[in-house]
């Protein structure tokens, strides 16, 4: 490349500035759209100013973009390309870079939630996600590549977008698609209640607790109010939570002692039963074991549930804490606090299995005891 004096470069400048843009180089291209000063050289660069820290410190009221070679601003005294940002002098780091965006992995629905997953990129220090292309509000996720997301619409598809990024910056956006199961249905009882229903593996689960007062036959099951009566009664028996079903019945449904889920006329709607203690199994099994299925059967959040409530409800269950109703005095305990739901299958004279769920875990609890007068929930699944 020739040499050019600054006189004639600022000729060039001036009468070039007609036309708004600047090309310096040697084979007469135009200067690119985008540019205003298009250098082009294939054997020379282009050399800011270069200064002292103390120098560049000095230059009265730089404007923000501002760029200079600072001759000493690295920590170990070298020198370093700085730009005026934000009424601060930065130094440029070229080996930070933004993360890549992250990558796809499978993500898990059911009927009523999803289980985002992606994989992690390298450099990435965290990752957001948000329901919107829009960083600027996406929600923090901080390190971990998954999110479950419930109480979403059944045979519904949803969108969702997940960034990574650390401290240059953020990476594209990976969007990730995925649609709810199939909607199962909904059964209704010989009272006419209607109840919705989730398939969980093999088995279809209805999602509310059952609340009949007739068994299938539609001859009436007793509904007993007296405690001591309730202790002592020893046929089938219904009631409802501190005997106000204004304020229990349509959330927590009915607690019924061993004896009605046990009769031959059939507390479920037709097609459908009480699990046997096998059929429970089955159910925790799927979700991976009682340690741990707890969490996917409850619903989530601290409206029904007390914190900390460790909950996702991925399954679609939705358990609530309907409590229970006393084998020995027949007194209310557990409501908001604790599930307690009858299998059909008995241990001896007076003892039956059932399971119980808490707030202060994600466990599923299996036991036993000369409880068949006890009052508890029932979930039916079907034949």
């Amino acid at each position: 490349m020739k040499k050019i004096s600054l006189f004639t470069l600022l000729l060039l400048i001036k009468g070039s500035l007609l036309f708004s843009q600047v090309a310096i180089n040697v084979d007469g291209s135009s200067p690119n759209n985008s540019a205003l000063l298009d250098v082009k050289s294939n054997n020379k660069g282009f050399l800011p100013p270069r200064m002292t820290r103390a120098e560049m410190n000095a230059i009265p009221n730089p404007a923000d973009g501002l760029i200079v070679f600072c001759t000493d601003c690295r920590m170990d005294g070298k020198g370093v390309l700085s730009t005026f940002m934000n009424g601060n002098w930065n130094s440029l780091n070229f080996n930070c870079f933004p993360p890549s965006a992250p990558v796809m992995a499978t993500n898990t629905p059911s009927t009523s939630s999803i289980i985002w997953d992606w994989k992690g990129v390298p450099y990435a220090t965290g990752y957001k996600g948000n329901t919107t292309n829009d960083y600027s509000t996406a929600m923090e996720m901080d390190t971990v590549t998954t999110k479950t997301e419930t109480g979403l619409a059944c045979n519904t598809t949803y969108t969702r977008y997940v960034w990574a990024y650390n401290g240059c910056g953020y990476s594209q956006p990976l969007t990730l698609t995925q649609t709810t199961l199939a909607c199962d249905g909904t059964v209704t009882d010989i009272d006419g209640n209607v109840y919705h229903t989730v398939t969980i593996g093999t088995q279809t689960w209805m999602v509310e607790n059952l609340k009949t007062t007739k068994y299938c036959n539609g001859n009436p099951i007793t509904n007993v109010t007296d405690n001591a009566n309730w202790a002592a009664f020893s046929m089938g028996a219904y009631c409802w939570y501190n005997n106000d079903a204004a304020t229990y019945k349509e959330t927590y449904g009915a607690l019924y002692n061993w004896y009605a889920v046990a009769d031959g006329r059939n507390i479920a709607p037709a097609g459908w039963h009480v699990p046997s203690d096998a059929e429970w199994t089955t159910l925790t099994d799927f979700l991976g074991g009682q340690t741990g299925a707890g969490g996917k059967l409850k619903q989530t959040g601290t409206i029904y549930w007390p914190d900390p409530n460790a909950s996702t409800n991925s399954s679609g269950f939705t358990a609530l804490p309907g409590g229970y109703r006393d084998y020995g005095d027949g007194t209310f305990n557990g409501i908001v606090n604790s599930s307690y739901f009858w299998s059909n299958t008995a241990v001896g004279p007076g003892d039956a299995w059932y399971r119980t769920l808490y707030y202060t875990d994600a466990n599923v609890g299996r036991y036993y005891r000369s409880v068949k007068p006890r009052g508890m929930s029932v979930r039916c699944v079907k034949d």
